[in-house]
């Protein structure tokens, strides 16, 4: 006869492996990147390349990763480093996720004839940069490179193309992770203003 069967069970020393806020926070992430592409695109094509994806992909990913352990850390009355590396870890990858459907929905749904257009554009704007660098002597490999470069990008825009690229996204999460993680693990008794 197991005598823990009639103990009451604490919910601090027993959190829920993943609370369902998280799923939440993430999802909000996700449309938050998917409408900031989808209005980039309906404002000007060349702008999906633009400067500003990475800074406002990774604001979004962070301001998930924070609110959802802000959260937890709130419900639980603490949050220990492992289990707050691991939440972050998952809900920016779950709002990342926000820019793979942004690409399989417009090039392989919506307007698949647009493909042409945003390859070119990508091989443009990699010769624009690498003649930035001064590596424009480079004239001879350049028509190779045009077309390694060509078949990788309409490669990533395919569906095991996007999955790819959200597995590779984890590095860099998992990074980001770590100091978001390492920010917020600590106990949350003075903060109580924070509502998920």
């Amino acid at each position: 006869m197991n005598s823990t069967a009639n103990l009451p069970q604490d919910p601090v020393a027993q959190p829920k492996r993943i609370p369902s806020k998280l799923y939440g926070h993430a999802l909000a992430g996700a449309g938050l990147i998917l409408v900031g592409y989808l209005m980039a695109f309906l404002v000007n094509f060349e702008w999906l390349l633009g400067g500003w994806t990475t800074p406002y992909v990774l604001t979004v990913v962070v301001a998930v990763m924070v609110m959802v352990l802000l959260t937890v850390r709130q419900d639980e009355g603490q949050l220990r480093f492992g289990r707050a590396f691991g939440l972050s870890l998952l809900a920016g990858f779950l709002a990342r996720l926000g820019y793979n459907l942004f690409n399989l929905l417009l090039f392989q749904v919506l307007r698949p004839d647009l493909l042409d257009a945003y390859v070119a554009l990508v091989v443009e704007k990699a010769e624009e940069a690498l003649s930035a660098f001064n590596l424009g002597s480079l004239s001879e490999e350049m028509e190779g490179f045009g077309a390694l470069l060509e078949t990788s990008t309409r490669y990533s825009m395919t569906f095991s193309g996007q999955c790819t690229d959200a597995m590779t996204s984890i590095v860099w999460l998992a990074f980001v992770a770590l100091i978001v993680s390492a920010v917020l693990k600590r106990g949350g008794q003075s903060d109580t203003t924070f509502k998920g």
